[in-house]
């Protein structure tokens, strides 16, 4: 086999039990979608050429001295078990993912906190700190286990913390974490109210890809990380005919790919003598004659829209007459173990429509059957289930929200074995609606449509059902378990070969837009900063001048958006960078060698609040439009002509106009630039207006000498004038400081397109005769983060890495002192 696949699950595809000798031996557990003891066992694996293992927990309670035997009994079987105590295996499966996540995901909100016991939440905390221990023992196993190149498939809304929880630790070379949501996946506004909202979204994005079975799910996964995470334009994009997700770190790819059924078990199935002999069986127990038979399988819960089934064939008996001696409804229920009060309350209403249709219409009209009670449970398998869809005519489905339904895929199949005629009416509500396009699809919200719908399949036409029929097969025998397996092992080994040749990453490239004397020619990828060669090039001079960029540079630009969003226009609120960075800004100040520079577009009076008492520390604000010398604690302004002031009395009123048009967002006036900013505003809504504004402005303030920018990663629309950046600033500060005195060692750090014109500035000086020579070797232009082109000499990953940088250089001007 080429490489290893762990598919992770809630539990173990296998049934552990103990023998009365207190051997421990178990079978394959014919429910599970990616196991069946028919042909043996996973054989739908076998032509993926990997080599496969089952991670899980097991459904049997094994005491601790036992678990070893057991271990040692599933890896015969390629399985590996993760054992819970047992109260946190209890909250595992009853607790925060059944009680509070599986609810919202189906689009049910609760009526106050979700989850707690009574509607008042206080549990929701202490069922989600097991939830996040569960997790982590789930990575322990699975690591305990790894090997460079797995491929890890994770499944299930019960372990949506587990790509997070693997990544906690370095994994093995070439390992890939996959997730698949089997369930629903709501929109932000239903997301939204999940506790732990963002955790979550994390926990999966922490997946190399992440698996949906329909678009629209996958479309509010992608929405919910925009709007609650705050990855806005980074969200969707192709990647190789896909979605992708940038994470700022990585990319993560989005599939959608609806699972499917096994024919050739279901037809394994399907010949087996006593599938024939439970049909028989129940055409007579029920007394189907030649009566037209409505039927179908669901769970005693609300939103599986058995209640307004009966309802429908009710009112559709009612309002119908001819049908009354001609139709007999064959509905099977089984219990909801994680829910047993609603499945009581549910099973209770069910039955009081039962006793009205019989007491109206005759009991050979409908036959109810619940699992458990008028079924016994040891008698509802899977062949029982696939006989009752052969004597089944019309399959019905009222289901308010259900995610992965196969069982119109079961019927599908099993009617075109028969060759014979069958119906789909399917709740447009239910996942495989959207791909089964045959059926026809009702809204379970308006009975009255049900029941139209229903009559008009029943009065439908041999070779329109036919036709239906056929439609619906062809993707039925052409998406199943295995073709969704290998579309699965696909993407990951995809996104493998990505992460091999670094196109995961979403760190680019980043290639240089100018030259340096014979040390850089343009167009030359950049390469990473050298620490050691700046280090040493920086105690070896002696007249040097330091320029670095503020948000994003020397403050993370999370924390900067995160800050903005939180206070924006209030006052008193500056965000100054983090006490290490300013304690090396200190250091590097007060060195007589030095000139340090931070040159940010912030106001004079936010940059002097944040790093005003930095001794020695010179300041540019407004992109150099005001200026603080090194240690003269003055500001001097540039002087302004009467035209360049006039644009403010014309932009004015288009973003009071568009203000105005737009909740969320602010205005920050500045004595050069004005900046409206939408961090707080609805992220589609505030974007459209912002390019409608930026199109308004242009055409406004055409030829008043002033800038119009729209920054999407900053979210806001600025105006400058256009004679005011960075560039300006920088060279001033160049010659300023080598008029003093040669300047023997220049570093220029920033992160963003205004720092460009700095990185540009300072190498076409540094390039003139007159500093050229001087300066080789000892010119050190760096771009902070991933970009195309940069007019930089080196790169550097973050502002964690300015970080450091900056605490070498000042450990370095220490110990040249101490020398």
């Amino acid at each position: 086999p080429a490489g290893r696949l762990l598919v992770v699950q809630q539990h173990l595809p296998f049934n552990v039990a103990q023998a009365e000798d207190g051997s421990w031996g178990g079978e394959w557990d014919e429910w599970d979608l990616l196991a069946t003891n028919t042909q043996g066992g996973r054989h739908m694996m076998g032509s993926l050429n990997v080599e496969v293992l089952f991670v899980g927990c097991v459904r049997t309670r094994v005491p601790p001295e036992a678990q070893a035997a057991v271990a040692e009994m599933l890896a015969v079987y390629n399985c590996v078990p993760v054992f819970l105590s047992d109260a946190l295996y209890d909250s595992h499966c009853n607790g925060y993912g059944p009680t509070v996540l599986w609810p919202i995901l189906n689009n049910q909100i609760p009526d106050r906190h979700a989850g707690g016991k009574g509607g008042d939440g206080t549990h929701v905390s202490s069922l989600y700190n097991a939830y996040v221990r569960a997790n982590d023992a789930f990575a322990h196993t699975i690591r305990s286990v790894l090997r460079v190149g797995d491929m890890i498939w994770v499944h299930g809304y019960n372990l949506t913390l587990l790509p997070a929880a693997l990544r906690q630790t370095k994994l093995p070379a070439h390992c890939t974490v996959s997730f698949f949501l089997h369930s629903p996946c709501p929109s932000p506004e239903v997301w939204r109210v999940i506790p732990h909202r963002s955790e979550l979204l994390r926990g999966m994005l922490a997946g190399d890809v992440v698996g949906f079975h329909l678009f629209e799910y996958a479309r509010h996964f992608m929405t919910s990380c925009r709007r609650l995470l705050g990855l806005g334009e980074n969200v969707g994009g192709p990647t190789g005919g896909g979605l992708c997700i940038n994470t700022g770190s990585r990319r993560v790819t989005i599939t959608v790919s609806h699972v499917g059924i096994d024919p050739d078990v279901l037809n394994a199935r399907l010949r087996l003598p006593e599938t024939a002999e439970h049909e028989g069986r129940l055409r007579e127990q029920c007394k189907v004659g030649e009566r037209i038979v409505v039927g179908g399988v669901e769970m005693l819960h609300p939103l599986q829209g058995a209640h307004i089934k009966l309802l429908a064939f009710q009112q559709l008996l009612e309002n119908y007459p001819v049908w009354r001696k001609r139709l007999t409804l064959l509905q099977v229920c089984f219990p909801d173990k994680q829910r047993p009060e609603q499945s009581a309350q549910q099973s209770a209403e069910n039955r009081e429509v039962v006793r009205r249709i019989e007491e109206a219409f005759g009991p050979d009209t409908i036959r109810y059957f619940e699992v458990g009670a008028e079924l016994d449970a040891k008698l509802w398998t899977k062949n029982t289930r696939l006989a009752l869809f052969r004597a089944v005519d019309v399959l019905l489905n009222c289901a308010m929200k259900d995610g992965l339904n196969l069982l119109p895929f079961e019927y599908i199949h099993t009617k075109h074995s028969q060759q014979a005629s069958g119906v789909v009416v399917l709740s447009e509500f239910v996942g495989c609606a959207h791909v089964l396009n045959g059926c026809v699809r009702i809204n379970p919200f308006n009975l009255e449509h049900v029941v139209e719908q229903l009559d008009a399949a029943l009065s439908m036409p041999p070779s329109e059902r036919a036709a239906r029929l056929s439609k619906d097969h062809s993707f039925v025998a052409s998406h199943t378990t295995r073709t969704w397996l290998h579309v699965a092992v696909q993407d990951m080994r995809r996104t493998a070969a990505l992460h091999a040749s670094g196109e995961a990453s979403s760190s680019r490239p980043t290639l240089a837009l100018c030259s340096f004397g014979s040390e850089m020619r343009a167009g030359q990828q950049l390469p990473p900063l050298n620490v050691e060669a700046l280090a040493r090039a920086y105690v070896q001079s002696t007249r040097r001048l330091i320029l670095l960029g503020l948000d994003g540079t020397l403050i993370q630009q999370e924390k900067v958006m995160h800050h903005r969003k939180m206070f924006h226009d209030f006052s008193d609120h500056s965000l100054p960078p983090p006490p290490a960075a300013l304690h090396c800004l200190a250091a590097l100040a007060s060195d007589p060698c030095n000139q340090v520079y931070v040159i940010s577009g912030r106001s004079a009076s936010d940059l002097e609040a944040c790093l005003g008492n930095v001794d020695g520390l010179g300041l540019g604000a407004e992109l150099g439009f005001m200026q603080m010398r090194p240690r003269s604690g003055k500001w001097l302004k540039r002087e302004l002509s009467p035209a360049q002031e006039r644009w403010k009395d014309t932009a004015r009123p288009i973003f009071e106009r568009f203000t105005l048009r737009t909740n969320g967002v602010y205005m920050s006036w500045q004595e050069s630039a004005a900046i409206w900013c939408y961090h707080n505003a609805d992220p589609d809504y505030g974007r459209f207006q912002a390019r409608q504004l930026t199109v308004a402005l242009k055409e406004q303030l055409k030829g008043t000498g002033v800038s119009v920018l729209h920054s999407l990663s900053k979210c806001q629309v600025e105006v400058r004038i256009g004679a005011i950046n960075k560039g300006v600033f920088a060279d001033a500060a160049l010659t300023e400081a080598h008029a003093g005195g040669p300047v023997d060692f220049v570093l220029a750090i920033g992160d963003d397109d205004d720092d460009e014109y700095m990185l540009s500035a300072v190498t076409a000086r540094a390039s003139g005769p007159a500093m050229l020579e001087r300066l080789r070797g000892r010119l050190f232009t760096v771009a902070v983060g991933s970009k195309d082109y940069s007019h930089a000499r080196f790169v550097c990953e973050s502002s964690r890495t300015v970080l450091q940088l900056m605490q070498t250089l000042r450990d370095g001007r220490d110990a040249s002192f101490r020398s």
